[in-house]
């Protein structure tokens, strides 16, 4: 059962709107916008916070985490101040797994992904490891993409996977073939989280949104925003556009 805002899966409420965290690591689909992020982020928790702050206000919920500490601690000082329960989607950062988990358990995280870099490398082994580890803590077990095509070999070997994240949006940008790979995804009859769902920047927020947002088997969307300013533009627009689903 669904309503505008959030999706039910299993007994939990899950945001239909979550804030990405990508911006605040530098990430390298940023292009030159990275370095800049880099400045502004990487390794400044009240920076991060400030922005998480301004989202919260703004009525966006969630959180898709990549655990670092800075960013950890950005939504603790968020929490603490707000005093908003945030619902938290971790991802196991691939070098330090155990401690990855630890910084997750410690905001509370609910479902919890595997990183991309060991699905697209099929680094099944490893990534056998982390789902294990993520079940131990008490977190739903899932994994994020880069390469979605991998997605049917990794449900083969590991059918307990609950929660997939992977690259949607109109452009096709970081998806090769995208209709493609929208029928893997949808066939897999997972929980599906889309990110990169504004092509890192290239698309515009309304556009991008209402097309996500009107595939079926699309449950949350994860947007990362480098400012308060497109932080008011993307969330403003996301609201509208599930209000009125």
């Amino acid at each position: 059962m669904m309503n505008t805002l959030s999706v039910k899966f299993k007994e939990l409420e899950v945001p239909r709107i979550l804030l990405g965290t990508s911006p605040f690591l530098a990430a390298g689909q940023f292009g030159l916008r990275a370095w800049e992020y880099y400045r502004k982020f990487v390794g400044k928790s009240e920076n991060v916070a400030k922005i998480i702050k301004c989202c919260v206000a703004l009525g966006v919920k969630g959180v898709q985490v990549l655990a670092y500490d800075y960013i950890v601690e950005a939504i603790e000082s968020v929490v603490r101040e707000t005093g908003e329960k945030l619902f938290i989607v971790g991802t196991v950062m691939p070098e330090d797994p155990r401690r990855s988990i630890k910084l997750l358990e410690n905001i509370d995280c609910k479902i919890d992904l595997v990183h991309g870099a060991l699905t697209s490398a099929r680094r099944l082994g490893m990534v056998g490891e982390h789902l294990r580890l993520i079940k131990d803590a008490g977190m739903i077990p899932g994994i994020a993409l880069h390469d979605i095509p991998v997605l049917e070999e990794v449900l083969q070997k590991f059918p307990d996977v609950e929660v997939v994240m992977a690259p949607i949006n109109v452009e096709g940008e970081f998806m090769r073939d995208r209709d493609r790979c929208l029928r893997i995804l949808e066939k897999s009859g997972r929980f599906i989280i889309a990110k990169k769902a504004l092509g890192a920047g290239r698309i515009e927020p309304r556009r991008a949104l209402e097309y996500v947002y009107s595939l079926p088997f699309v449950k949350s969307v994860a947007v990362g925003v480098a400012s308060e300013e497109e932080a008011k533009e993307t969330f403003t627009i996301a609201r509208e556009i599930l209000e009125k689903t």
